[in-house]
């Protein structure tokens, strides 16, 4: 009877957990429905999904968000301020004599205050407009930073595909390597059966077929590694399944006519959205020298208030009566003149000087560092250029070197330790020209990204 319950129960628990789970898997479905994943991932697919996910572009959409509210802000303060007060007091006096009859008795008393007050400042030496000014642009600079954070996240997300696609010829070089080893292990082994080779040439070669599935393993490595910082960047989940479209760039885009590295630079200082903010930011710390010096001018403001009040006794009590005599208005001005303020305003007029300097300062460094980007980028794209094409002439001549080699090692002319020395010639000259030619698109790349292009 034990055991039946026993098994009753755990029926009913397993049935539970399939409930649950079913559920869960249900929602997953519907969720995965409404935001439904690129079923393959070419370059432009990436760069579109990153500029509506990733979290820095979010954050800075946020931060743009917050600056309109300032801006708001900012232009709600030259309007007046209202505000209305209402007060209402009990007291109770239990031993209260009435000096007329003489009688002691307890007394309640209510008292009430109302009004609407309004303040309005006229004047304020230019604060408030300044403040709206700067508030704007602030709003300015919160959207040129989005734009920086997706120009900073279109380049990181091309470099990236680009040494993808690095990785992944570079297993196929290795793989090759691996399976001409191989080959050549199997071969030897068989000659070795009928005498043609001696057991240390064997060796050799399993030795070079070891280093060669090292090297494929770690070229196995990168080729994930760089896929992981590409879902990482897409804001992705690791174990998410990506089709990766591994297009291999031609030799036309590898040897592509560099432009002219000043009209390279003139564009980037027009577009670039961080030359903008620089210039932003000065406008910024100028207006800082205006808000300042209005600590010299007076503050003219005006104020106006209605309100009225009313008292409540055991014994004398009407309300409408006395809110129409009690009422009151009120209005006035008030001008604050600074006579003396131990030097603050002449400090914090100094200190906006200085905050100006300083930002002059930090626009000419942005400038210059991007000149120093430009120039290095271009002289990379030039050099790495110069290198594939060598590079290539290198893989030719080794290529040719190694079939010479390998048909006088069939001949019995030359030895294992000579094909080896050749066959890693090879594979060296093969993984040059590789890295030449991703250099080479990776600093075009850059270029382009100063251009606007991408």
């Amino acid at each position: 009877m034990k055991r039946t319950t026993k098994n009753a129960i755990h029926r009913k628990s397993t049935l539970r957990y399939a409930l649950i789970l079913g559920l869960f898997f249900h929602w997953g479905i519907i969720f995965s429905q409404n935001s439904p994943l690129p079923q393959t991932w070419d370059l432009q697919t990436c760069i579109n999904y990153a500029l509506g996910n990733n979290i820095r572009i979010k954050t800075a959409e946020a931060n743009k968000n917050a600056a309109e509210v300032d801006t708001k802000l900012a232009r709600a303060s030259m309007f007046p301020t209202v505000s209305a007060t209402a007060g209402q007091n009990i007291g109770n006096y239990p031993f209260a004599r009435n000096e007329t009859t003489g009688t002691v008795s307890s007394t309640t008393t209510a008292s009430g205050n109302y009004g609407i007050n309004a303040s309005w400042q006229l004047f304020d030496g230019g604060v408030r407009l300044t403040n709206i000014k700067q508030a704007d642009i602030n709003d300015e600079i919160a959207q040129l930073n989005i734009s920086e954070s997706e120009n900073n996240i279109k380049l990181a997300i091309i470099q990236n595909y680009l040494q993808i696609l690095y990785a992944n010829e570079s297993l196929k070089t290795f793989e090759n390597a691996v399976a001409l080893s191989a080959a050549q292990l199997e071969s030897n082994k068989v000659q070795l059966e009928v005498g043609a080779v001696a057991k240390s040439d064997v060796a050799q070669w399993e030795s070079q077929l070891a280093s060669d599935k090292y090297q494929l393993t770690n070229a196995q490595v990168a080729l994930d590694n760089y896929r992981l910082q590409l879902k990482q960047l897409l804001e992705l989940d690791s174990l998410e399944a990506m089709n990766i479209v591994l297009a291999v760039p031609g030799d036309e885009e590898v040897l592509a006519l560099l432009p002219d590295k000043n009209s390279i630079f003139q564009t980037a200082m027009s577009i670039m959205p961080q030359v903008k903010s620089g210039e932003l930011n000065t406008a910024y710390s100028e207006l800082n020298i205006s808000k300042a010096k209005a600590g010299y001018l007076p503050k003219i403001s005006l104020q106006a208030g209605t309100g009225s009040g009313s008292m409540y006794t055991n014994t004398n009590y009407n309300v409408a009566t006395q809110l129409k005599n009690n009422w009151n208005n009120t209005i006035g001005f008030s001008v604050s003149i600074p006579i003396y303020s131990n030097r603050e305003t002449k400090s914090a007029v100094e200190k906006a000087q200085i905050g100006v300097e300083t930002s002059k300062l930090n626009e000419l460094s942005i400038r210059k560092e991007l000149y120093a980007s430009i120039e290095t980028a271009y002289l990379n794209a030039f050099n790495s250029q110069a290198q594939y094409l060598a590079a290539e002439e290198k893989v030719k001549s080794s290529q040719a070197s190694y079939d010479v080699m390998d048909e006088q090692f069939r001949l019995g002319l030359k030895n294992t330790i000579e094909l080896l020395t050749e066959q890693n010639t090879l594979v060296s000259a093969q993984q040059q020209l590789l890295q030449a030619k991703y250099t080479a698109l990776m600093n075009r790349k850059v270029l382009d990204y100063y251009q606007g292009i991408i």
